[in-house]
């Protein structure tokens, strides 16, 4: 800190030294400068003095002009207001015998208008009466007009009504004939429809008469079906005894060939037996599940290409149309010995047939 302040005290007192150092010099320089200046402002020569003199003469001389030329331009300013003062002066004369005249006209116009007052007055009187005359006729003008417009307006009322009137009795004139017409139609519609009604009323009677005869045919089918796996269980069973007797047959057969060929011929003839009751089972299954099918059936169309072979042993398909035409004949001898019913309609007697066919096509299968 004490440096410091040390320092700032010799900087200052350097710098003081400096500005005495050169504080001469400008000093000098500076009265050398005023010297000069005073010297060039005051004359030295007397030719200066007189060059003085003549700058100070034309200076007062120019001045002196410049006051001539203004006392000139005031001069020929008051010649000019002066002449406007002489026109002006002219004017108001001029003005004032104006005033005179038209004082006088206004006295003329006085007494006219005095005149012209008292007759609008008597026209003003005039006025009035006429504009209360004309009132009281505007009163019943309007009187008039208001009575021609409620008799206008009724008039109006009057014929919208009556067009009114006229539009609905042809509106109600046009709903009657087309209830009429339509109340025809109705009737025409009730007719055909009772006639439709009737009609459908014995179909469905004629429908149920035949699904009840179809439900009675299904009911025998299925007892005939029932019947014919009770046989084919036994003749499987039959078969089973057989085939074992067979066997048995045989064995023995092997072992004492020459006694044993009676026994040998009575199984060819029992097993041929057994062939011709499981021939005769498989043409009443095939012939059930034909009728089951209905008309579209593969074995109707096979049975319809089969063609018998005259003097050969009977075939499957032979034994099926026995069967077929057996049954024909049988429905034949039912139809006549029950009452004649109209044949069920195709698609109910399909729809009967599918379910009955469902669980006997599986029963059948298994």
């Amino acid at each position: 800190m004490i440096e410091a302040i040390m320092y700032c005290a010799i900087g200052f007192l350097a710098a003081t030294l400096l500005a005495l150092l050169t504080l001469p010099a400008v000093w000098r320089r500076a009265v050398r400068l005023t010297r000069k200046r005073i010297e060039g402002a005051i004359p030295v020569s007397i030719a200066e003095v007189q060059a003085d003199k003549d700058e100070q003469r034309a200076l007062f001389a120019v001045g002196i002009r410049r006051l001539e030329m203004e006392v000139e331009r005031q001069q020929v300013r008051t010649a000019a207001q002066y002449g406007e003062i002489v026109r002006q002066a002219e004017a108001l004369r001029l003005r004032q015998d104006t005033i005179d005249r038209l004082s006088t006209e206004l006295d003329a116009l006085q007494t006219e208008h005095a005149s012209v007052s008292t007759h609008r007055d008597h026209l003003l009187a005039e006025l009035e009466t006429t504009t209360s005359a004309l009132e009281e006729a505007r009163s019943a003008l309007l009187h008039t007009r208001a009575e021609l417009a409620r008799t206008r307006d009724a008039f109006e009322d009057t014929r919208s009504r009556e067009e009114g009137l006229q539009i609905e009795h042809v509106a109600l004139t046009t709903l009657r004939d087309t209830l009429k017409d339509r109340i025809h139609e109705l009737d025409r519609q009730l007719v055909a429809a009772n006639a439709h009604l009737a009609s459908e009323r014995e179909t469905v009677r004629t429908t149920g008469e035949s699904l009840a005869t179809e439900l009675r045919r299904n009911h025998a089918m299925k007892d005939e079906l029932a019947k014919v796996q009770e046989a084919l269980t036994r003749a499987q069973d039959e078969r089973a005894a057989l085939q074992e007797r067979i066997e048995q047959l045989t064995a023995l057969a092997a072992a004492v060939p020459p006694a044993a060929n009676g026994a040998a011929e009575n199984g060819t003839e029992a097993a041929a037996l057994l062939r011709e009751h499981i021939s005769d089972i498989a043409a009443g299954v095939a012939h059930l599940t034909a009728r089951l099918e209905g008309p579209g059936s593969k074995i109707e169309a096979l049975l319809a290409e089969h063609t018998r072979v005259p003097g050969a042993p009977p075939s499957l398909a032979d034994r099926i149309l026995d069967l077929k035409a057996a049954a024909d004949r049988s429905e034949a001898e039912r139809a006549e010995a029950e009452a004649p019913a109209v044949p069920p309609a195709p698609a109910v007697i399909e729809a009967v047939a599918a379910e009955e066919a469902r669980p006997q096509g599986r029963a059948a299968a298994g």
